[in-house]
């Protein structure tokens, strides 16, 4: 399978997960992964069982640290940390949004 995303959220998704590896300096084969599909706008098998994987598991630890955190700052409201836990929430809905996508793929 190739396929060409044509979805402009997706693109920036994709964008944004690659721009977050960018930044973090980071240069594994996950971080190639989005840099290359970012590029080419393509998915093909290998990337997509890749994605897949690296969103799933990204996923829950993400859900799990946000859980976390919404508790700590519940039973502490003097800690201003909402801006960082309503960024880790948005980039959970991307993930979503692009599992939810991937998985259409398939």
């Amino acid at each position: 399978m190739e396929h060409k995303i044509e979805e402009e959220k997706i693109l920036t998704i994709v964008h944004n997960i690659a721009e977050d590896f960018r930044y973090s300096g980071e240069y594994e084969k996950y971080a190639q992964l989005f840099y290359a599909v970012d590029a080419t706008k393509t998915i093909n098998d290998t990337a997509y069982e890749d994605m897949m994987e690296y969103l799933e598991t990204s996923l829950r630890e993400l859900q799990k640290d946000l859980a976390w955190r919404e508790t700590f700052l519940s039973e502490n409201p003097q800690i201003e940390e909402r801006r960082l836990t309503e960024t880790m929430q948005t980039i959970e809905q991307e993930y979503l949004t692009l599992l939810e996508y991937l998985k259409k793929l398939a």
